[in-house]
């Protein structure tokens, strides 16, 4: 793992004027929006854009707007239209692509409106290791992941965050509602919004990472193995609060929590 030096050095070399930072308010962007300021030492304005969508949870929001205000900064918001407007209301197998796409775009109309030539975003190389057809996307953008280039893994953010005393270092990973569906499955808002209820319903009892898979009227829950106690405990309360959401079937799949299940 580089040193802090090596560090704030290389940040020193790529913030030599204004720059946007993609903000999604997860570990690697609150990192680099976190040492980008500190190379800035307020010489040049860092603006840390989070692109919204009816494809990301609301939670996801007004989290990202927590963390930019912990590294005392305000955060801009831009966003999206819709999957068909984006290209990926048929939810297909390189969304992401696409998805991505988007977003690099509305961020470089917010770096050309507010005189940036540099944009920052928080790929790490654990990222590289999984699917990830956005990353095609970042490619074609010209935008720089200074994280991946130090060859911070996603465990180094997190010591990186820890050692600046950041929250984010506990913060759970995140993903769209895109990923709780399968491939080929119309991404509608009725159907994004009630994963999301569903989800932001589960958070509340403190099972660390949460995802509801939706299979037409069939709910999986995805936690880690050792909250499977605690889902089984509010059982009744669960079923309840998940067919007033309009699913017919509430299971809890036995493999836990998978990054890309739906892969």
């Amino acid at each position: 793992m580089p040193d802090l030096e090596k560090i704030r050095d290389y940040f020193k070399k790529i913030v030599t004027g204004p720059v946007t930072v993609a903000f999604s308010g997860g570990a690697d962007s609150v990192l680099v929006l976190k040492l980008a300021l500190d190379a800035s030492h307020s010489t040049f304005p860092i603006y840390p854009v989070y692109v919204d969508s009816n494809w990301m949870s609301r939670s996801a929001l007004e989290e990202a707007k927590e963390a930019a205000r912990q590294l005392q900064t305000d955060l801009s918001v831009f966003k999206l239209g819709s999957p068909e407007a984006v290209g990926i209301e048929n939810n297909p197998k390189n969304r992401c692509y696409f998805c991505k796409k988007a977003v690099f775009e509305a961020l470089k109309m917010f770096a050309e409106a507010h005189g940036s030539s540099i944009i920052l975003e928080g790929t790490q190389i654990d990222d590289l290791k999984k699917y990830r057809p956005g990353l095609k996307a970042l490619q074609e953008s010209g935008a720089i992941s200074p994280l991946k280039e130090l060859g911070l893994d996603k465990a180094e953010v997190r010591q990186w965050l820890s050692y600046f005393e950041l929250p984010a270092a506990k913060k759970t990973s995140g993903s769209c509602l895109a990923t709780r569906l399968p491939y080929g499955k119309i991404l509608s808002a009725e159907t994004l919004l009630r994963i999301d209820q569903a989800e932001n319903w589960l958070k509340r009892f403190d099972l660390g990472t949460v995802r509801v898979r939706s299979h037409d009227d069939i709910a999986r829950i995805e936690v880690d193995s050792d909250k499977f106690e605690k889902i089984i405990s509010i059982r009744s309360n669960l079923i309840k609060e998940f067919r007033s959401l309009g699913w017919k079937y509430v299971t809890l799949d036995l493999e836990g929590f998978r990054s890309g299940s739906m892969d």
